[in-house]
């Protein structure tokens, strides 16, 4: 039957019927006892998923202090318009008390440089860019934010939906971020006690009416999950949505 499709349809066709998905690593970095590294699975060069994989022995052996990882994007594979993202390890949290005091990771998908992030004070001189009010349609939905920016951050906004806000605990999250009124990074916060649990949840990301870029994949919702096969907690970004089409991959 396939052949007969194909005899009838356009090679495009039976090429796009039976391609498959590949996988893109980025390199491997250190982390704790073990290792965390990007990837981005593509089918016919549109993106399935990107995400950060956190060996198992990732989640010990590490440091009292914070820390900032910069995890390299696979060389043969891009989702536009993330161009590079980060770990942050925040073993006593960070605030607001009581809500977000918890060991956990934070995983930055950056819209704009590491040069230009790394400018990012949200001090004196900056600081009115830092805390520049977007525009409405770049923002969510009862999402609100923070009093202050971080240096080589932005201004983070928090979602006032979350289990944290409403009589719960802080497991994992979802965060906007900003800077001189654009949306400059997306940012799934996951504590590593839930990362040990080995749950699996697919959460939906609410989106705003309006992204930074044309042309652009967004996701619509972030799965956190334990791949028992590879020994890899993995938090990924997937169903993406064209910017320009509406469309959901």
């Amino acid at each position: 039957m396939k052949y007969f499709i194909c005899a009838m349809m356009s090679l495009n066709f039976c090429l796009n019927v039976n391609a498959s998905s590949i996988t893109h690593w980025g390199e491997k970095v250190f982390v704790g006892n073990g290792y965390a590294r990007t990837y981005i699975e593509l089918k016919n060069k549109i993106p399935q998923s990107m995400g950060i994989a956190l060996s198992a022995s990732a989640t010990s052996g590490l440091n009292h202090g914070m820390k900032e990882y910069l995890l390299p994007l696979p060389k043969s594979a891009k989702v536009h318009p993330i161009k590079h993202i980060t770990l942050d390890w925040n073993p006593h949290g960070h605030e607001p008390g009581g809500v977000y005091d918890r060991p956990h990771f934070d995983f930055h998908f950056y819209f704009i440089s590491n040069k230009l992030r790394q400018s990012i004070t949200c001090q004196d001189d900056d600081a009115p860019f830092c805390l520049e009010m977007p525009d409405e349609d770049s923002l969510v939905i009862d999402y609100a934010p923070t009093p202050e920016g971080v240096p080589k951050m932005g201004w983070h906004w928090v979602d006032l939906l979350a289990p944290e806000f409403n009589g719960g605990i802080f497991t994992r999250t979802f965060l906007y971020g900003y800077y001189a009124g654009n949306l400059i990074f997306i940012e799934p916060m996951v504590t590593v006690d839930y990362l040990l649990s080995k749950k699996t949840s697919r959460n939906p990301i609410r989106l705003p009416k309006q992204f930074p870029y044309q042309q652009g994949h967004y996701p619509t919702n972030y799965t956190i999950f334990y791949d028992e096969t590879n020994d890899l907690h993995k938090i990924e970004l997937r169903a993406f949505r064209d910017q320009d089409l509406g469309a959901i991959r």
